[in-house]
């Protein structure tokens, strides 16, 4: 049970915008942490762990979860079957299969009653009424307080205060903190990943006031408002970020800005949004590309060397100066902003 909730936390919680000062890495079956240096600063001693986030980082002592900070000192009493990163002051954590939140200090301020971890995105947390197929989603504050009434059959998380949501489950649009519709349900759901009986919706989600949606295969662009500001035109647009989306044409993809000029030409396999000054792209056949970065002028600062992303369900990316990627076939590992490998899986 508890091997497969680690299984479980290590690909939901992939999916947060961590506050990254250490880095977990593994020597024979134990895990430690080490900083952007690749120096040690917590020796390997739990058979779990996980990111840092907002200064705090579930291990596992015994068979349960806690919490330590980044001097790794217990700060927060390892009791929890299973445990969520911290995000916004909160963390979801589960007793006697069900989940509550915890605050900062560790102490519970909502009680266990919910089939699936909370996290907070702008104050308010999704949650489901029950387990079953059907149930629909809701959204709770910090207290605990039912603030959007669950009645909507799909939804994301809140960003930039506005949501994807869906009634039907067929046609989407976007609610404010309050439920109320901001742009109205005219998208199409289209296809989705599930993760762990959960869709991920994530790709819909505003980035720096602007969102690419899809009409008839093509791809424009609207702001909050909902207003239509980079026409249907392109195969593929991704999220906005400093400035800049990974954009694709024809088979190639490259970087536009909000006015969807060619700020770097398409000429890769893949490409991801930027993350403190340098983007994940790929070169190579299919099924055998490899990935390195690109700065904002479209310069390779790491060359495509890497194997793959950490993550399926993550946009390989830089987390306060590492990114955590396989850096070979099956070797786990960390690379800095020069390109220098700073620990792998065996070393």
């Amino acid at each position: 049970m508890l091997k497969f909730i680690f299984s479980f936390l290590l690909i939901l919680y992939s999916s947060l915008t961590f506050s990254q000062s250490l880095f977990p890495f593994k020597v024979n079956d134990l895990w430690g942490y080490i900083d952007s240096l690749g120096m040690e600063v917590i020796s390997p001693k739990y058979p779990t762990a996980g990111f840092f986030s907002e200064g705090f980082a579930y291990v596992q002592i015994g068979e349960v979860l806690g919490y330590i900070d980044v001097t790794g000192r217990e700060v927060i009493k390892a009791k929890y079957p299973a445990a969520n990163s911290f995000y916004e002051g909160f963390a979801g954590v589960m007793e006697d299969e069900d989940w509550g939140v915890i605050n900062a200090k560790g102490e519970m301020v909502i009680e266990p009653m919910y089939a699936a971890p909370l996290t907070f995105h702008d104050g308010l947390a999704r949650f489901k009424l029950d387990r079953s197929l059907f149930s629909t989603y809701g959204f709770i504050n910090t207290k605990g307080d039912t603030v959007i009434y669950p009645s909507f059959e799909r939804v994301s998380e809140f960003s930039e205060g506005l949501c994807m949501a869906s009634k039907d489950g067929y046609k989407y649009g976007y609610i404010n903190t309050k439920g109320d519709w901001v742009i109205q349900p005219t998208f199409e759901m289209g296809a989705s990943v599930k993760i762990n009986g959960e869709y991920d919706y994530s790709d819909r989600d505003f980035s720096g006031g602007y969102l690419a949606v899809q009409k008839d295969d093509k791809f424009g662009v609207i702001d909050k408002t909902g207003k239509l500001i980079l026409n249907y035109k392109l195969a593929f647009i991704g999220k906005f970020s400093e400035s800049l989306a990974p954009a694709k044409k024809d088979s190639l993809y490259g970087y536009i800005d909000i006015k969807g000029n060619w700020v770097i030409k398409p000429r890769y396999n893949g490409a991801e949004a930027f993350h403190h000054g340098l983007a994940a792209v790929s070169k190579g056949p299919f099924l055998e590309e490899k990935w390195g970065f690109v700065d904002h002028s479209g310069t390779l600062a790491i060359p495509t060397t890497i194997y793959a992303n950490y993550s399926y369900t993550q946009a390989m990316k830089f987390w306060d100066g590492a990114v955590p990627c396989y850096i070979e076939k099956g070797v786990f590992g960390y690379i800095n902003r020069s390109g220098k490998v700073i620990w792998k899986m065996g070393q």
